[in-house]
């Protein structure tokens, strides 16, 4: 099916987007009373109305959801919109096994950090999770969670489970990207899936790294699929993440590391690298935004929404928190 209809809709929304002036703005706004007065002047203000002041967490979130249901009405292939969501699923399962898991510890369950982000209703995961109905699961998750349980009862780790679920998560997107490039006849979707693989093992590298893990200790939490392989990653464990970009230079996923800075504190660092990388996913696909017609002018659109989220909360933590304005400022993605 053609795409130009849903490329130029997604050309018309872009106008939208917050710019670097805004984020300027609303990054210097001297109380959270103030920052929120600049967001109301925005697409957002439609979902601040009986919001407390401290709670934008939900009025980003439901921009976000809206933005997918949007897109999922016009778009041709809703499956692409999907592939986009699946990672906020996973996250859901996550929250509903360990919820789970402490109520056969004897205690009680925590539901309330669901996503409604997923494409996949969250009542619907609850109930055939706790009901074990695991047919009714969707990516394969009907054989993936009674292996969680086992190897829960066997060691009693939730890391092991989150490896787990992480392995079924990458498997099933790049499998998807696959059929989708397939269908689609388009370049770039397992590329892009391939890279948010390496992604996310870099970042569990940051946070392994920390923690003190050493190469051989770490190796099982990095997953295949990726342009990198675990082996690879693992050894950059005996480097500083100041020298990664270096050691990846052979990559196109180095050059994006190369800014990254010495950071004793892993929160810092783990941001810092998180936006390099963040930035990065959105560069693999930003070719594509020359063509009227490309079906992964979608995910692009998509990725640009998710940075615009992901700065908002950057700044209005920052301002609510009293925290750096200058390193708050490095985080942002947008005045790239």
């Amino acid at each position: 099916m053609s795409y130009v209809y849903a490329v130029a809709r997604l050309r018309a929304m872009e106008n939208l987007f917050l710019d670097a002036s805004f984020f300027s703005r609303l990054i210097d706004s001297a109380t959270l009373e103030e920052a929120l007065k600049s967001l109301g002047e925005t697409a957002y203000a439609r979902w601040a109305p009986g919001v407390s002041e401290g709670a934008f967490d939900r009025i980003i979130d439901s921009e976000l959801v809206a933005t997918f249901d949007d897109l999922k009405g016009f778009v041709p292939d809703g499956e692409l919109v999907d592939l986009c969501r699946m990672s906020y699923d996973f996250n859901n399962v996550k929250v509903v096994l360990k919820s789970l898991l402490k109520v056969r510890e004897g205690g009680e369950r925590r539901y309330d950090l669901l996503s409604g982000l997923g494409a996949r209703n969250t009542d619907g995961l609850i109930m055939a999770i706790e009901g074990e109905e695991y047919g009714l699961l969707p990516y394969g998750l009907g054989d993936v969670i009674p292996h969680c349980w086992t190897v829960w009862e066997q060691t009693k780790n939730p890391q092991q489970v989150e490896i787990i679920l992480d392995a079924c998560l990458f498997t099933t997107m790049r499998a998807t990207a696959v059929e989708l490039q397939k269908k689609l006849k388009t370049s770039l979707l397992v590329r892009w899936v391939e890279h948010k693989i390496d992604a996310e093992n870099l970042r569990n590298a940051v946070r392994l790294q920390h923690m003190n893990y050493d190469s051989a200790t770490a190796l099982p939490f990095f997953h295949r699929g990726g342009t990198l392989r675990p082996d690879d990653v693992a050894k950059l464990m005996a480097e500083p993440p100041e020298a990664w970009g270096r050691a990846l230079s052979y990559t196109g996923i180095g050059a994006a590391l190369d800014a990254v800075q010495d950071r004793s504190d892993v929160q810092a660092a783990l941001s810092e690298i998180s936006k390099a990388l963040d930035s990065y996913l959105i560069a693999v696909l930003e070719k594509v935004k020359y063509s009227a017609s490309a079906p992964e002018n979608v995910v692009l659109y998509l990725l640009r929404k998710e940075e615009e989220a992901r700065d908002l909360r950057i700044a209005l933590v920052c301002v609510a928190n009293g925290l750096n304005r200058e390193f708050a400022r490095r985080l942002l993605g947008h005045g790239r």
